[in-house]
């Protein structure tokens, strides 16, 4: 038997079908799909063999001697060619072919191990699944008792829409253990039931069973390493998105954050934005670094990450690079001795080779670069950028003038607060939902909307000038209320000089403007008697000219009262002098 053909058969996790061929030197595979050389392996690297049951059919597992490749995998046997395979390897490597046997109850609970290169799930002591820790891109502590696992992101894959085999697969992205308890160690070989004790950390602290898998997966992992040592370190910095203190450690190809409990490790591939923005408060500087794909921390996805610094902190920094490596990065220099804002900005923008935004040329009334801002609940800093606006909050969102429909101002409500502040839509050619930002200072108008002018962006003020109220002139609709008053004086006035002859009756006379007397007198009964009512009263009863204001019947009718007794008076007494009639009023002022 000089050569052994299996076909149909699967390299390592491609979605390529090809052919799998055995002879005595070793062994190699080659895709249906293209005509390039086959990859080939040498039979005396082989120490192990696996055979057991997986998605697709049948896996035989290889373990290799080596260190680059210490395995590989071939799916789609069939069942009937374990008998086969079995054969080939003792004839050709003299390598026995082991069964291994999977777990198939379906449990979610069993005993979760680190061996070898693989995270293995397994229950009953059986293998439910595995997990090679190549694909393993980052471990978290997520709650108390759970362990989170963030997967790498597949490479970029064509897909085929007239070939459903080659489709955009699905992928895994994130798992999670939950891991009760405490870490626990044996004893020694001579314990009996009592052979475990509790695992403690350097500080004699207990160290849970969920910290102890963490750190485990984590220094087989190697999370976040990368060849070679990191370029450059800074401790203690601010980030406000994803909140928490963290190290930013550089590498040649990537960056790494470096907190209490989370690890993130961010390829300057990813990167495709950098902003460097001062805060409103004139005293910080914010670095934002714009993430494609995101950062993720459970099911929260970070596609921006945001860091900030006090604006005169200062650093000195010296990089770990050699003169041959610090010039293949332009603009890169040994050593630093400036803001720390400023190196780190220099330094990402020299290893990624990405553009840093400013700020743009945009002013706001008090000659800062933004603006404040709420987006529904969450108020934030909207910047008015070159090519875009960006609002940055625990969610910054970045807006585009060229994805941009047109920009709306608007006010919703009468009272006070909102004619002091105006809304600003925007619309998006690309996006279904609008972009609505609030509780904009009524006195950005104008610096925001010479600014878009000079952008090209279409802009549409539907703020109505009848409908905005004038700050300066906040008394002007008072002093209407007030010559209403004064024309009912005058009303009111008519009336008391027809008292007499309409006794009884209710009267809206019209105004007289020839007795001077008569109007001021009125107007000092109308200061001191007046309850403020009337006006109101009178303006929603102007059609009836037969009713008086409800808060001046009581004192007409004491007024017709009093006329009514000197009346009577003056019948017994046979006189009739006008001299009574300022008494009269007098005493209706003191009453």
């Amino acid at each position: 038997m000089s050569t052994v053909t299996f076909e149909n058969i699967f390299h390592g996790d491609g979605p390529d079908l090809g052919k799998l061929r055995f002879n005595a030197a070793g062994f190699g595979w080659k895709t249906y799909s293209s005509e390039d050389a086959p990859t080939t392996y040498s039979g005396h690297d082989v120490r192990h063999a696996t055979w057991f049951r997986v998605a697709r059919n049948f896996q035989l597992r290889l373990a290799m001697r080596q260190a680059e490749k210490p395995r590989i995998t071939f799916d789609g046997f069939k069942r009937d060619d374990h008998d086969k395979v079995k054969r080939t390897l003792d004839e050709f490597f003299n390598i026995k072919l082991e069964t291994r046997d999977s777990s198939l109850k379906g449990w979610n609970w069993g005993k979760a191990q680190v061996q070898g290169n693989d995270i293995t799930f397994q229950v009953q002591g059986k293998t439910t699944f595995e997990i090679p820790l190549s694909t393993v891109a980052n471990s978290n502590i997520a709650g108390k008792n759970e362990v989170a696992l963030e997967f790498n992101p597949a490479p970029p894959f064509q897909a085929d829409p007239k070939d459903l085999s080659k489709r955009v697969p699905d992928e895994l992205v994130e798992m999670r253990f939950y891991v009760p308890g405490k870490s626990m160690k044996s004893k020694g070989s001579d314990a009996g039931s009592d052979g475990e004790e509790t695992d403690l950390d350097e500080d004699g602290n207990e160290i849970s069973a969920a910290d102890a898998l963490h750190n485990l997966i984590k220094d087989k992992a190697d999370i976040g390493a990368v060849v070679g040592d990191s370029i450059v370190v800074f401790e203690d910095i601010l980030v406000l998105t994803p909140r928490g203190r963290f190290s930013l450690e550089f590498y040649p190809d990537s960056l790494r954050l470096l907190g209490k409990s989370t690890d993130y490790r961010v390829p300057f591939t990813s990167i495709h934005r950098i902003f460097l923005l001062p805060k409103l408060d004139d005293l910080h500087i914010q670095l934002v670094l714009g993430l494609d794909p995101p950062i993720r921390q459970g099911a929260t996805r970070y596609p921006f990450l945001v860091a900030q610094w006090p604006k005169d902190e200062e650093v000195d920094a010296e990089l770990n690079l050699s003169d041959e490596e610090i010039a293949k990065y332009p603009d890169l220099q040994r050593k630093y001795e400036a803001p720390t804002f400023q190196v780190i900005s220099r330094v990402l923008k020299s290893l990624t080779g990405k553009k840093v935004t400013p700020p743009g040329s945009f002013r706001n009334a008090q000659g800062l670069n933004g603006i404040k801002a709420n987006v529904k609940a969450v108020q934030g800093e909207l910047y008015f950028l070159e090519k875009g606006l960006i609002f940055i909050a625990k969610q910054p969102i970045l807006i585009d003038f060229s994805k941009t429909e047109s920009i709306s101002f608007s006010r919703v409500g009468g009272g006070i607060a909102s004619a002091r502040t105006f809304d600003m839509r925007v619309v998006s050619k690309t996006e279904v939902a609008d972009h609505v930002f609030t509780a904009i200072s009524k006195e950005e108008v104008t610096p925001i909307s010479a600014f878009l002018k000079q952008k090209n962006v279409k802009l549409l003020n539907e703020m109505e000038e009848n409908n905005v109220m004038d700050i300066d002139e906040p008394l002007s609709d008072e002093d209407e209320e007030m010559e209403s008053i004064a024309s009912e004086d005058d009303e009111d006035s008519g009336k008391r000089k027809k008292a007499d002859k309409n006794k009884g009756k209710k009267v809206k006379a019209p105004v007289n403007n020839d007795d001077d007397d008569d109007e001021s007198d009125d107007e000092d009964f109308q200061s001191e008697s007046s309850d403020g009512g009337s006006p109101s009263e009178s303006d929603s009863d102007e059609d009836d000219e037969g009713a008086a204001s409800d808060a001046s019947d009581p004192m007409m009718e004491e007024l017709q009262r009093k006329q009514a007794k000197r009346a009577n008076k003056k019948k017994a007494d046979g006189s009739g002098s006008d001299t009574e009639k300022p008494k009269a009023k007098k005493a209706k002022k003191g009453d």
